[in-house]
């Protein structure tokens, strides 16, 4: 359980200083107004990324854990010119392993996939700067960075975890920041089918959204479908179907979502790993996105998919029965910069309480042994299991809760 004290006792610092911080909150926002943006962000990923990183990997001479790991034997595989789904297998799309073996081209070592994962993660919020920067003063948005890289939920899954899921919005953002440059719905499109082909299979899910409120169709499909066909050109006569190993992750059973904390109150009578509570979440995550979609398409772009967003992969983290709670490194940035009301003090404690029980959970409910409850009295078998089961009812709860605040409430909602 070491790794699951370091985790809270890490975000329990975080959420100090984060008190502090908002305590000062107008300060802080005047002061920053007439600072530069992209040296404060420098500054801000130097102390909450990169001196994090020195710290635990180099001073402290840790080592890398879990999921990091797992990432280490996909790079260094791939770096080595391996084959990706035939010489070793990956739940990743097929440019992400080869994009980590550039990294550790440069330094062969576990640790630099952490750094990776730093980096990618400044530059998710440098674009996302531009992104906001028409809704949002300098000084708002620079201290919502701060607050950002401070909160326990990218703070920990950026350093200790190592996750890649704010690659997602990276390329999202990106491609309309292209578009809104290029007036081009191709480049558009190229850039979401390479962001496609560089994180994992989830991402295609904001495609369904995104093209039915696209105004050109037509040419929003094409350079999809064409770089589609050259990619299954490629890997076809490489690995056979063994490109499709990415949605095995679907089989995965993870906690907590709604078919884990309901299954003991059903005596495990609800079918639990079964596929159609697969299909149950790709719908119902899938069909609320586009709901919101269809309620913003005569919003500004931004604001859509800022909202559209959460409500969509907020809620796949709790539909999906392979889902975990890592998947709120996906959808917080426009959490923390758009659709949080930082005047709500409710909606700042819930969102501090969410980020430190998704980042404890998983950790926690893995040195358990995975648990999954058939009965109501397995939830209270032992104190250790009671504590696990309010942990996933809680975050589950609040998920729902930020889903709800993000998603349109009135019919063309543009703010």
């Amino acid at each position: 359980m070491n790794i699951v004290l370091a985790k809270l006792g890490i975000s329990i610092v975080s959420v100090i200083l984060l008190v502090v911080m908002l305590l000062k909150r107008t300060a802080l926002t005047s002061w920053l107004e007439n600072k530069k943006a992209n040296q404060t962000l420098a500054v801000g990923w130097l102390f909450f990324r990169l001196i994090p990183f020195v710290a635990i990997y180099l001073i402290a001479d840790m080592a890398t854990t879990s999921d990091v790991n797992g990432f280490w034997d996909e790079g260094s595989k791939a770096s080595q010119g391996l084959i990706v789904y035939k010489d070793f297998w990956s739940p990743y799309s097929p440019l992400y392993a080869y994009f980590l073996g550039i990294w550790l081209k440069l330094w062969y070592d576990p640790k630099m996939i952490v750094l990776t994962m730093a980096v990618m993660d400044g530059i998710a919020v440098l674009i996302s700067w531009h992104f906001y920067r028409p809704f949002q003063s300098r000084g708002t948005f620079l201290f919502n960075s701060l607050i950002y890289y401070i909160l326990p939920g990218s703070l920990v899954l950026c350093i200790v975890g190592a996750q890649e899921d704010v690659w997602m919005w990276l390329f999202v953002a990106l491609a309309y920041l292209v578009r809104e440059r290029r007036v081009s719905v191709v480049w558009y499109a190229v850039i979401l089918a390479i962001g496609l082909l560089m994180t994992k299979a989830i991402f295609v899910l904001i495609l369904v959204p995104l093209f039915l409120i696209e105004k050109e169709k037509i040419r929003f499909l094409i350079p999809m479908i064409l770089i589609g066909i050259v990619s299954l050109a490629i890997l076809y006569p490489l690995v056979g179907w063994e490109f499709t190993q990415p949605m095995d992750e679907a089989q995965t059973l993870r906690a907590p979502n709604i078919p884990s904390i309901l299954n003991p109150w059903f005596y495990n009578h609800i079918g639990v790993g079964q596929k159609f509570w697969n299909w149950i979440g790709l719908v119902t995550s899938v069909g609320l996105a586009c709901i919101a979609a269809w309620k913003l398409r005569n919003a500004d772009f931004r604001v859509m998919l800022s909202r559209v967003w959460i409500v969509l992969y907020a809620t796949m983290m709790v539909v999906q029965q392979s889902a975990y709670s890592n998947y709120i490194f996906l959808f917080l940035i426009p959490l923390v910069f758009y659709v949080i009301n930082w005047n709500s003090t409710w909606q700042i404690i819930l969102l501090l309480i969410f980020n430190v029980l998704s980042v404890v959970h998983p950790s926690y409910w893995w040195r358990l042994g995975m648990p999954c409850y058939m009965t109501p009295s397995d939830t209270a078998a032992s104190s250790g299991l009671l504590i696990d089961y309010l942990m996933q009812v809680s975050i589950v709860l609040l998920t729902g809760y930020f889903v709800w605040l993000a998603f349109p409430k009135g019919n063309n909602q543009d703010v």
